[in-house]
């Protein structure tokens, strides 16, 4: 929305009736009022020429607020300092801080920070425009920001462009703002995840989005990020260049990990929280457990510790135990993002092993029953276990041939479809040492029969993705989170999925690792391209759903 040029405060009665403004408010019981905030006048004029303003004012057709002023209202070219705006009844008034360049054309951009007090409505994409010198800029760039895993438009974020050439500073988060340089011009990208950064002087230019949550007009830590380092022409005719789409993605975190509540028993069990993982594993492109190269390092010896959740446990060398723990020998736990030194603890009485945590009570047949253990069993006695299954109206007894433990789990698989069990493990049938539990763990699941689940079948012509190195289709939950370890069979298909929602994407793993890799720009790196073929579907008990142009289920 523009104010046109040359309007002068005398014209505001004519101004009102051109261009139809509501009244502010309406009478008791008369229909809502939707129209957003019509601008009457302003001084300096839109596109006064030839002016050095420290304050630009406008007169709307109603009174109007501001809202998240700080973040929505840009000066482009950037100011020294961000521009402070204050609401005065009908008036916005704002505070242009520093000296203005000479022969430069000026665009305050002000958002969705402008609305009427009444109902909210938003003067969606207000401009405004003057010049220091003689002329006007024409030159244009236009383009689309969108997070490169979901393509939601990246609304709000800032368009920084850098005249000629991407200086490498601008995308090293790691160095101080004071060495990366300012942005020549910056844009707003809107609610549709568009931009149209105008009135720009004729040249070429580089490209940042940014999340720029601490208005600092660059790219920093928890900042999603995307860039063109290829240059664009403004052309300067007035028609715009029209950039490919950005794709914007959060940078990989800084690490903030530490061992918490560590402990080891006399047998040489020894666990403890590993307090930050969670954040790094979080998101499409988070670390994954086993891509964790940990190890307890010692002396003489090194260990591998086992991840799960954000529980670390490992078996400790009882020829090193004491030494450790006395402090006589020094410990370290060794990770991808440093190392933590692992100062000697108290050793505590031996514990048998015991359930830890809870185990699902509806499993699928080829998965199987699991539950962790804590401390881990060495042996299991099925001789002091029993178990049955109910399976429509006939009850069996479990096979224990295929209950065996695993790592820190009990498991049993494979299971019958649609049976009720029940397993006891008695007194002594899990030991430690010469520690066996003392009382009787009784475990009770359902699986499912087959008609309890669904699938979904991708029927689609793999040609259409030629373009891609290494097209790879990835399952998402409900919540759009990559379900990495369901795998498509050969045809094509998702089996024994759970009712309920899933979307369906289709990534270009270019670095081969099976899953999605995000932005990274320490090392350059852009977020590998993500198509979304399905954004939500519904997985119905017994039905197969192909997905296809129309995606009809199939019973």
């Amino acid at each position: 929305m523009s104010l046109r040029h040359g309007m002068k405060w005398a014209w505001m009665g004519m101004v009102v009736g051109l261009w139809g403004c509501a009244q502010v408010g309406s009478p008791d019981g008369g229909a809502r009022d939707t129209s957003p905030p019509q601008v009457l006048a302003a001084e300096p004029d839109f596109g006064a020429r030839q002016v050095e303003p420290t304050l630009l004012r406008l007169v709307f057709d109603e009174f109007v607020q501001l809202q998240d002023a700080r973040r929505q209202i840009l000066v482009s070219p950037p100011l020294p300092e961000p521009p402070r705006a204050r609401a005065r009844g009908r008036e916005v008034l704002v505070e242009l801080e520093g000296p203005l360049a000479s022969d430069r054309t000026y665009v305050i951009q002000f958002g969705n920070a402008i609305r009427d007090l009444r109902e909210a409505n938003v003067a969606d994409g207000l401009t405004h425009v003057f010049a220091t010198g003689m002329q006007l800029d024409s030159g244009r760039v236009s383009g689309g920001v969108f997070d490169a895993w979901t393509g939601a438009p990246s609304q709000g974020a800032r368009v920084l462009l850098y005249r000629d050439s991407l200086p490498s500073a601008v995308i090293n988060l790691a160095l101080p703002d004071s060495i990366r340089p300012m942005p020549e011009y910056v844009g707003l990208v809107n609610d549709s995840g568009q931009f149209d950064i105008g009135y720009l002087p004729k040249g070429q230019f580089a490209l940042v989005a940014v999340d720029d949550v601490n208005g600092n007009y660059r790219a920093d830590a928890g900042e999603a990020m995307a860039w063109s380092a290829q240059t664009w022409s403004s052309s300067g005719t007035g028609d715009s260049t029209v950039v490919p789409r950005l794709e914007m993605d959060m940078p990989p975190l800084e690490a903030a990990t530490y061992l918490s509540g560590m402990r080891v028993d006399s047998s040489g069990y020894w666990r403890a929280k590993w307090v930050g993982w969670n954040d790094l594993a979080a998101g499409p492109d988070g670390w994954l457990p086993e891509e964790m190269e940990l190890a307890l390092v010692g002396p003489d010896t090194a260990l591998r510790p086992h991840l799960v959740g954000d529980s670390l446990w490992a078996e400790w060398p009882m020829d090193a135990l004491e030494s450790w723990a006395g402090g006589q020998e020094t410990w370290r736990f060794v990770h991808p993002f440093g190392e933590d030194t692992l100062r000697g603890v108290e050793l505590e009485a031996r514990r048998p092993p015991n359930r830890a945590g809870s185990s699902e009570r509806e499993v699928l047949p080829m998965i199987g029953f699991a539950q962790r253990l804590a401390p881990v069993a060495e042996v299991l006695d099925t001789a002091l276990c029993s178990g049955s299954m109910v399976v429509g109206e006939d009850t069996v007894e479990l096979d224990l041939t295929r209950l065996f433990l695993e790592g820190p789990e009990l498991r049993m698989v494979p299971l019958s479809a649609g049976a009720k069990c029940v397993l006891d493990l008695y007194p002594g049938a899990l030991s430690r040492g010469t520690l066996v539990n003392a009382d009787t763990l009784r475990f009770t699941w359902r699986t499912f029969e087959d008609n309890d689940t669904g699938s979904l079948l991708l029927a689609v012509d793999s040609s259409e993705y030629s373009g891609m190195s290494q097209p790879l289709w990835v399952l998402t939950d409900g919540n759009g989170e990559p379900l990495y370890v369901r795998r498509p069979d050969a045809e094509g298909r998702w089996s024994g999925l759970v009712p309920g929602r899933y979307g369906l994407v289709v990534l270009d793993d270019v670095d081969g690792n099976g899953r999605w890799t995000g932005v990274d720009p320490v090392a350059g790196r852009l977020p590998e391209p993500v198509i979304r073929l399905v954004e939500t579907v519904e997985v119905r008990a017994g039905w197969e759903l192909e997905l296809t142009g129309d995606r009809r289920p199939r019973p």
